[in-house]
């Protein structure tokens, strides 16, 4: 068959059935029924009261007020409302191919999906609150998700708005996630209402949460003021954890850095400790030998000089046994073993370098008559003094 011919087969058909046609029941429930039906080669889905009654009816155009002028791509659109259907007054509305999320959770979708679900559903009526419109009948049964994309469209606005209390007084809700003040009439419904339907739907939707218990709370100045807060609180659902983990990887980081600056600062330390004993010993080892030298060399005898440089030795080396004996560190003790050696031979030397000129004969040499009157000394442990001169 020509493209042609197929176009004026469905013109015919179309002029032939100008209005809706081909009704076909969906679903009903305790006072509407929802039927799809087609008009000009187009499916749409058509909400109508069950028994037509003045309440029902009133109902019906009081949905079709509050939703005419919303345009969401979470909230099925409205196109308008007909009258002369086969079953009376009709709310012509998308249809949306999709299921029910009851029937989408029992596919198993991931947590991912799972959750941007719920983020369309807040958008949704988000939306729907900053137009002054509470839904009131938020629950699995008027939520679909869309067999194309599984994108989430609310629907249903029998209850909506202020005519909420006197709908629930004749037509009822789901006391399952009705909130509390719907149920007992006890005060005015605002958007803590549809507050309370969602952590019920929420808990469903993705399990037990603090953000859900709060939600759900009896008194509604417990709930979230409002769906701007309870998206924050979304949002921000894993600031907690991410804090926790930031310090957790914080820790982690900065531990091995912690661990190399103590061992920095230990190793300075222990650095510093050894420079100030080592520095220690250079002066006071300096400051005997300097003082020493200067009377050796101001010494007229040999036995002088040979005398300051035995005391110079002798003082040395209680100065350096002195700083060994405070260390505990035998690596330290090596150190200032090395330097003390390094230093006190640096003196020796010095000394065995001197100038001794024209004193050379009497300084360096002991005449034989001397021998006696030293050992003597020696031997009565008497202190040194110079040979007596003859008279």
């Amino acid at each position: 068959m020509e493209e042609s011919e197929i176009f004026d087969n469905v013109q015919q058909v179309n002029e032939a059935q100008p209005g809706f046609h081909d009704f076909k029941l969906l679903r009903t429930s305790a006072h509407t029924s929802l039927y799809l039906a087609y008009k000009a080669g187009k499916r749409f889905a058509i909400k109508a009261t069950k028994d037509n009654t003045a309440l029902q009816t009133k109902i019906l155009q009081r949905e079709y007020e509050l939703s005419i002028n919303c345009d969401h791509p979470h909230l099925v659109h409205i196109y308008t409302l007909e009258d002369g259907l086969p079953f009376g007054l009709g709310l012509v509305m998308e249809y949306v191919e999709g299921r029910t999320l009851g029937e989408y959770l029992k596919e198993r979708p991931s947590r991912k999906e799972r959750n941007r679900v719920f983020s369309e559903l807040l958008s949704a009526v988000e939306y729907l609150h900053k137009r002054g419109i509470v839904h009131n009948d938020i629950k699995p049964e008027n939520i679909i998700i869309t067999r194309a994309d599984n994108t989430l469209k609310l629907l249903d606005f029998g209850l909506a708005d202020n005519d909420a209390q006197y709908a629930l007084r004749t037509l009822g809700c789901t006391p399952q996630y009705a909130a509390p003040e719907l149920l007992n009439q006890s005060g005015v419904t605002d958007a803590r209402s549809d507050i309370y339907s969602i952590g019920v739907v929420m808990r469903e939707l993705l399990g037990y949460s603090l953000i859900a218990r709060r939600c759900v709370k009896k008194m509604p100045e417990r709930r979230y003021a409002n769906v701007e807060q309870l998206k924050k609180a979304w949002c921000n659902r894993h600031l907690p954890l991410r804090i926790l983990l930031s310090f957790l990887l914080l820790a982690v980081c900065l531990l091995p850095t912690v661990l190399l600056i103590q061992t920095k600062v230990k190793e300075q330390e222990r650095r510093d400790y050894q420079e100030r004993i080592i520095t220690q010993m250079e002066r006071r080892i300096t400051s005997i030998c300097e003082t020493s030298i200067v009377a050796i060399e101001q010494s007229p005898y040999f036995e002088f000089a040979n005398m300051h440089m035995m005391v110079m030795m002798e003082r040395c080396r209680e100065s350096l046994d002195s700083v060994i004996n405070k260390v505990d560190d035998q690596n330290l003790k090596m150190l200032v073993n090395s330097r003390y050696q390094f230093i006190f031979g640096n003196y020796c030397k010095e000394v065995a370098d001197m100038q001794w000129g024209d004193k050379a004969p009497y300084l360096m040499v002991t005449p034989s008559e001397h021998h006696s009157f030293y050992d003597s000394l020696i031997a009565n442990k008497l202190p040194y003094r110079p040979y007596p001169e003859k008279e």
